[in-house]
């Protein structure tokens, strides 16, 4: 219910009458819009050899037909839908081609509608179908006495499975050069497992409980391989937490890590992140515009702020030292200007007689266009200030993620092991924060591009499977090509050629002045691999003289070195000056990925004081790229 007051000041005509009427009729008998119509299927992803099930939605009846995604031609003909309920579409052959499919309709009396609705196909040849700890409980020095069970999915006899029990592992990172060797117990080897058979195994004393006197959470997982080639993984399952009690301890009182305090001791008492900005950079009558504080050397600078004291503002500048290097006094000017400097980290100190106020300021060579490689999504996490920087100065700037980081947390995510239904919506998720991210940055959507490559499988492309007629099955994904939906090359194959023509495409569409990936070293299979694939593609273009050999190459440290060969490349560190409002841009768009840090982003804020005045990873220009070609062969 409301009530209409009518307004006394002058009589109500009959034009007025009319015309409120008039407006109450839009507000009340707005017609409909037409919804587009839609298929829905009952899944995401479908295993081959399933049955793929659609209904319509927006419209009561429609002929379907699927389409891979890129291709012109219908793969099958059409199957009469309707709204009411699920019908078969199609049943997916044992050989059909995994990746991403388009759904057309045919509506009696309308045009045909293209990418009506979609799905994945995968391929889960074997899978671990549950993991179970005895106990959720240890004290130090139990034996930990598992249950697994695995599964063939295919319709062919599997032979040379390898199951092993080991502690939490990501199994393509590489280890710290000083870490213990990692622990693993044998449950099977050389297994077969005929089509469809499942097999369960228990495992005593799969492992024995260390824990001192404070209780810590433990986890464990069980990976599924070939026996023959154990870099081929079938599946990887996380195990839920456990907890360990130590004597005399009435319960566990330590928290798992989606949680932003393990001790309810570690709770930062000070709350000093509530008092984000020191006192000598607030003010009630100096007022600076800080949305732009990165600006290039060697041009003028131009600062406004407001003074709303009327006052004589005395204006320095100060380096990153704090010494005192120009002074000017101003008197109603709407902003400071500054001669070119060089790069450096500087504060614009603006004071009156009763009131004071200062800004950071970042200066640095600026590039002149910028494309970033990022292996998953919250890599860009590594860049924050030279990405503001470009948004700042109009530079032209483009970000391009490898993979889809399905793997990054998925178990953590659903709190259940991911099979490629959640591992894709997953993805997903992925995909969307670093949109989040970028976007808080500035970076608009439209500068943003995904691959869609498997996580973790990058170090498999680029070794074993080079050419688009052999791609790599991923291990979470169970797919050979991209099935994203917003994938940036459709069904793009988990192959080595591909991936690379697909990177060339980008350098040549963008011909960026700076490109910055992964390290060649990183522990971490994608981001060193991120690097080897955008190097091979720009040695590629400098031989065929579609890239220039003086294009700038930068690569951040994020996991540090693997273990055993090392790159050949000259490396020269480099330093980008971050304002301090910069790094709290970066510092915020860190919070985006609520996947990767449970709800840390709720409480990890450092003061404005304490933030690095740099870069958050050390980054590092390659001054030889050019040359080196094959070094990372087998």
């Amino acid at each position: 219910m409301f009530e209409i007051t009518w307004c006394r000041a002058a009589p109500a005509t009959i034009g007025h009458v009319t015309a409120f009427l008039w407006l109450v009729s839009l507000l009340f008998f707005v017609p409909a819009q037409e919804v587009r119509p839609a298929a829905v299927t009952d899944q995401p992803t479908y295993n081959a050899g399933e049955s793929v099930r659609v209904r319509l939605a927006g419209v009561a009846q429609a002929t379907a037909s699927i389409r891979y995604a890129g291709a012109q031609i219908s793969l099958a003909p059409g199957v009469k839908v309707t709204g009411d309920e699920y019908a078969v579409l199609w049943n997916v052959p044992a050989d059909a081609r995994t990746g991403r499919y388009e759904i057309d309709l045919a509506v009696s009396g309308k045009p045909a509608i293209r990418n009506a609705g979609g799905f994945a196909v995968h391929r889960k040849v074997a899978e671990i179908t549950s993991v179970d700890l005895d106990k959720t409980f240890y004290a130090s020095g139990d034996p930990v006495n598992p249950r697994v069970v695995v599964r063939n999915l295919s319709g062919s006899k599997l032979d040379h499975l390898r199951v092993e029990f080991t502690g939490y592992t990501i199994p393509w990172i590489a280890p710290l050069p000083d870490e213990a060797p990692r622990w693993k117990t044998l449950v099977a080897d050389d297994l077969s497992l005929g089509p469809g058979e499942q097999k369960e195994f228990r495992i005593d004393k799969a492992a024995v409980v260390q824990a001192g006197a404070a209780p810590v959470v433990i986890s464990f997982a069980v990976v599924l391989r070939d026996s023959r080639d154990t870099d081929k993984i079938y599946d990887l399952s996380f195990v839920p937490p456990a907890f360990t009690i130590p004597p005399n301890t009435p319960q566990p009182v330590q928290y798992t890590t989606s949680y932003l305090y393990r001790r309810l001791a570690d709770l930062d008492k000070a709350w000093t992140y509530r008092q984000f900005y020191p006192s000598e950079f607030v003010s009630s009558t100096i007022h600076f515009d800080t949305t732009h504080t990165m600006f290039p050397a060697g041009v003028p600078i131009h600062i406004p702020f407001t003074n709303s004291s009327g006052a004589l503002a005395q204006v320095k500048l100060l380096n990153e030292a704090g010494t005192v290097t120009w002074h000017k006094a101003l008197v109603n000017e709407p902003e400071v200007d500054l001669s070119p400097l060089q790069p450096g980290l500087y504060t614009v100190l603006i004071e009156t007689p009763s009131a004071s106020n200062r800004l950071e300021i970042g200066v640095n060579n600026l590039p002149k266009s910028l494309l970033i490689f990022c292996a998953h999504e919250d890599d860009d996490t590594a860049h924050p200030g030279i990405i503001r920087a470009a948004i700042e100065n109009h530079i032209p700037v483009h970000v391009i993620y490898f993979t889809g980081g399905d793997a990054g947390g998925c178990e953590r995510f659903y709190l259940h092991t991911c099979d490629a239904a959640r591992a894709l919506n997953f993805g997903e998720v992925r995909l969307n924060e670093a949109r989040g991210s970028l976007g808080h940055l500035g970076v608009p959507t439209e500068d943003i591009a995904f691959l869609g490559l498997p996580d973790g499988g990058l170090g498999q492309i680029w070794y074993e499977h080079r050419t688009a007629s052999d791609p790599y099955l991923s291990v979470l994904l169970a797919s050979d090509h991209s099935p994203y939906l917003d994938a940036a090359v459709p069904n793009l194959p988990f192959a080595r050629d591909a991936v690379i023509s697909a990177v060339k495409d980008f350098i040549t569409r963008y011909q960026p002045d700076l490109i910055i990936t992964g390290h060649p070293d990183e522990r971490h299979v994608d981001h060193r691999t991120n690097n080897w694939l955008v190097v091979s593609a720009m040695q590629q273009l400098v031989r065929e003289g579609k890239l220039s050999p003086q294009t700038k190459l930068v690569v951040d440290v994020a996991y540090g070195a693997r273990p055993g060969a090392h790159a050949p490349y000259k490396f020269e560190k480099e330093r980008l000056f971050v304002s301090g409002e910069c790094a709290k841009l970066g510092q915020e768009a860190t919070w985006y990925y609520q996947s990767q840090d449970g709800n840390h982003e709720q409480g990890e804020i450092v003061p404005y004081a304490k933030l690095p005045r740099e870069e958050p990873y050390p980054h590092f220009r390659v001054l030889d790229w050019q040359d080196h070609a094959g070094w990372n062969e087998k």
